[in-house]
């Protein structure tokens, strides 16, 4: 019988259907039981020589499309006993996957080549280990946006001693930038003796191969770490310098990564012309990167928005950000953008809105270990829990945070949390506590020189220093909250100070 009678006989006993006709001939099983049956009813020996058949026809008939059938190769080639055959195409397949941005299947590929590669050998040959080495570092990167530390550094140091030994320093220098990044993600700060040992190498890596890049890839990660914790300055001035030269290169961390950060940092200092700008670049530049780069272009986009005040504009910015970033697997994404929305919401007075928002970026937080939002997230919990009138959970939530950012130096977090449960204590009538809170607040704000946190913190002050008699000195507060939204050009709630200076009822508090 010819192969067309065979699927003739499997289509008319109901076992199969046809799929399509065109470009080519496809049938389909009719259930998963009935391919799981037929499959099990093979012999081992069958199975194999089966797997190798169709993983050499693919081979030989769609060879432009290597990369796109990389997967199924690879599972035919796992399932036909060539563990060889099937790391490569695995390999092939987490490359691919992560240009597609499918975040979690590019690891699932990378991880499977690692469990085929043989046992570490000291003297294994260059070619076993250079795959070695490829697998672990595909691993960590693809996990960035979702793994666990502890995992990712694992697989890292299994890279970083390949790299070594192959003598390839800008493979050094990539794992250690990956390196440096996780266990920034993880809280440490740049100064930290681990993070620091795997900057200066991949500085000095640079510095031996005339590489300008890899110096911008350590100073975009010493000035992302500063955007978020402080000194800001510090790190504006170091992505002011990174950007250009990472235009030049394509890595983990990318230059719409960096402009991104950078526009962050400029808000944060409420240089709102240069942020707005930095933001288009940035969005500009992810055109043509990955999912991630897009994402962190979007990230900036509502960050900027909702500093300058503008939270309807913000607001479906963020949201769309949060989805995608739950789809995809990009958890990393998931922090920023739902704390975004989570301040969006509780400025918004949309308070269960905002809870709901942020308990899921605390979980998700906890989940990947990642312990520069955390403490972020967990002060603003601290806030919608305080507006809706938990204050036993208010109370614990700000003071995990407080301590979490102190045994960080986290100055910026520290300060910020600080000011907004200033606001929050204030709003309940606790009007000695919150003149604290907004002293210490405006101090740090004042140190780190961002100016739209210290105007709303001076608003608040002032108006809780008004509250309990003492007018003098509120005015005094109200005026230079009214001078710094004037200078950042933030014109609603320059307007809201204004009348509450001339003795009107001043608008609801941000």
């Amino acid at each position: 019988m010819t192969v067309e009678s065979h699927l003739d006989t499997l289509e008319a006993k109901g076992l199969i259907r046809l799929a399509a006709y065109q470009p080519e001939l496809e049938y389909l099983f009719r259930h998963w039981l009935v391919q799981d049956a037929a499959y099990g009813s093979l012999l081992k020996q069958e199975r194999r020589l089966l797997h190798r058949l169709v993983g050499e026809a693919l081979e030989n008939l769609y060879p432009e499309k290597a990369a796109e059938l990389s997967a199924v190769l690879a599972m035919h080639f796992e399932g036909a006993g060539e563990a060889d055959k099937a790391v490569d195409y695995l390999l092939s397949a987490g490359g691919h996957a992560l240009v597609r941005n499918a975040i979690r299947e590019a690891y699932e590929a990378f991880a499977r080549a690692t469990e085929l590669l043989p046992a570490e050998r000291p003297d294994e040959d260059d070619v076993l280990r250079a795959k070695r080495v490829q697998a672990a570092l595909g691993e960590a990167r693809a996990s960035l946006s979702f793994g666990q530390a502890e995992g990712i550094v694992a697989a890292l140091d299994t890279a970083e001693r390949g790299a070594e030994q192959l003598g390839q320093p800008q493979l050094v220098a990539q794992v250690l930038a990956t390196r440096a990044l996780a266990l920034l993600q993880r809280g440490a700060s740049p100064t930290d003796p681990s993070v620091k040992q795997a900057l200066d190498r991949v500085r000095e890596i640079g510095q031996e191969l005339g590489d300008e890049s890899l110096t911008a890839i350590a100073l975009a990660l010493t000035g992302l770490n500063q955007v978020f914790t402080g000194p800001i300055r510090d790190g504006v001035h170091a992505l002011e310098q990174a950007v250009p030269l990472l235009q030049k290169r394509q890595d983990i961390i990318g230059a719409a990564f960096a402009r991104g950060a950078l526009a962050m940092g400029y808000a944060e200092l409420g240089e709102f012309d240069k942020a707005e700008e930095a933001v288009r670049n940035a969005i500009e530049l992810a055109e043509g990167g990955d999912l991630i780069a897009k994402l962190d272009a979007q990230i900036a986009d509502s960050m900027v928005k909702a500093a300058r005040g503008d939270l309807e504009s913000a607001a479906p910015v963020a949201l769309e950000c949060v989805n995608r970033s739950e789809e995809t697997g990009a958890f990393a994404c998931v922090m920023p953008s739902a704390w975004i929305l989570g301040d969006i919401y509780h400025r918004q007075g949309r308070y269960e809105e905002a809870s709901q928002i942020l308990k899921r970026a605390s979980e998700v937080a906890a989940t990947v270990d990642r312990r520069l939002w955390r403490p972020t997230i967990q002060g603003w919990l601290g806030s919608t829990a305080s507006a809706l009138g938990d204050t036993v959970a208010a109370q614990g939530n700000w003071d995990e945070a407080l301590a979490s950012t102190r045994s960080t130096g986290n100055r910026f977090g520290e300060a910020s949390i600080l000011a907004k449960r200033g606001q929050e204590l204030a709003t309940r009538g606790e009007a000695g506590a919150a003149l604290a809170d907004f002293e210490a607040a405006a101090a740090g704000l004042e140190r780190e020189g961002a100016r739209p946190y210290l105007a709303r913190v001076l608003r608040g002050w002032g108006e809780t220093l008004r509250a309990v008699g003492r007018r003098e000195e509120g005015d005094e507060k109200l005026r230079r909250a009214l001078e710094l939204f004037e200078e950042m050009d933030i014109t609603v709630e320059a307007q809201a100070v204004r009348l509450a200076l001339a003795g009107g009822e001043p608008l609801k508090l941000d």
